[in-house]
């Protein structure tokens, strides 16, 4: 991560955000493979939308993000006791997660976070998944594709692939063969692939998102 994306989302999350505290179309997709006492680390988890929803579902949630705010909203919301599980929020850089949960994880989930984040950064994130999920475990994965319209908008990033600044925002658009040839690379299987618009639509936004289920071998 850089300090900028860090200090950009620190602001985003100063500020509510109650249009989008209804848990995103990928993690009620998700939810289907999920069940209750299972655990589950969101890697990027914003603002606790979808890691509240797992929870709210009797799942074991643990969740990370890089903004502090974010965290500190989460943690200390009132309502946490409620949870059969009781979800827990660290701040963390994804890039650098300590080795904790080593093949104990039944699902890693990352929405929106990879494209947020230099590759660098999110190749150590998913060789840190790799290592974190438990054979049968699956990584869920949705991020923006090179394919959709905000792709080239903004400022290129400098010695970066598919990188822009647009609107103060950070954004790394993903290739599907390249995400899978890394997954496939980390000893993981592709068991779903999509590529495709419809999927993530918010207001006027659209975008054509790669959803990817990858699973550890038993």
């Amino acid at each position: 991560m850089t300090e900028r994306t860090s200090a950009y989302w620190d602001e985003y999350y100063s500020f509510g955000r109650p249009e989008i505290e209804e848990p995103s179309s990928f993690a009620r997709a998700c939810h289907a493979r999920i069940e209750p006492g299972q655990l589950l680390f969101e890697l990027g988890c914003g603002n606790g939308r979808d890691a509240l929803f797992f929870a709210d579902q009797g799942v074991n949630v643990v969740a990370c993000d890089q903004s502090t705010v974010a965290i500190a909203k989460l943690s200390g919301r009132p309502d946490l006791d409620r949870f059969r599980h009781r979800p827990r929020f660290l701040p963390a850089d994804f890039a650098a997660l300590p080795e904790v949960h080593r093949g104990e994880l039944d699902f890693i989930y990352s929405r929106f976070s990879m494209h947020a984040a230099t590759a660098s950064a999110a190749s150590a994130a998913l060789a840190w998944s790799a290592a974190g999920l438990r054979p049968g475990g699956a990584l869920l994965i949705e991020a923006r594709s090179v394919r959709g319209s905000l792709y080239g908008r903004g400022v290129a990033v400098a010695g970066e692939r598919d990188a822009f600044f647009y609107d103060g925002h950070y954004r790394r658009f993903l290739r599907s063969e390249e995400l899978t040839a890394e997954l496939t690379t980390l000893g993981l299987t592709i068991d779903e692939l999509v590529e495709a618009a419809g999927l993530a639509v918010f207001k006027d936004d659209d975008p054509v998102v790669i959803r990817v289920i990858a699973t550890r071998p038993r």
